[in-house]
């Protein structure tokens, strides 16, 4: 991509400038775009591999939708969601290997993204 640059005030010569480079994707049906969200929650309470999670979800109905996805941590732990606890959205959580107090639980979601034709 390009833009005209003036170089001279009193009014000279106009000139190219280089602004971009890239490169372009054909136009291929077959290609799905997705777009990537991350919820995070932050463990309250830690006994050894389980925590109760606070702050990812609002209530109960969103932790029972999200319980077969799998949740990972900061620190490169995995875990999966056990039950929910309280009308808050408060879960239940086993991980892979004790978990900290100080490490985020993160959600990753994916939606496909149709393009507009405009």
């Amino acid at each position: 991509a390009f833009r005209e640059a003036n170089n001279d005030v009193s009014g000279g010569s106009d000139r190219r400038q280089l602004v971009a480079v890239g490169s372009t994707l054909g136009a291929d049906a077959e290609r799905i775009v997705v777009k990537r969200i991350v919820l995070t929650g932050y463990p309250v309470r830690v006994h050894k591999r389980h925590a109760t999670v606070k702050y990812m979800f609002y209530n109960p109905e969103d932790v029972k939708w999200f319980k077969p996805a799998g949740l990972v941590t900061k620190h490169g732990l995995q875990g999966n969601i056990i039950e929910s606890v309280g009308e808050h959205g408060t879960m239940k959580c086993l991980f892979n290997a004790p978990i900290k107090q100080h490490d985020t639980v993160c959600l990753p979601l994916y939606k496909r993204v149709y393009p507009k034709y405009a």
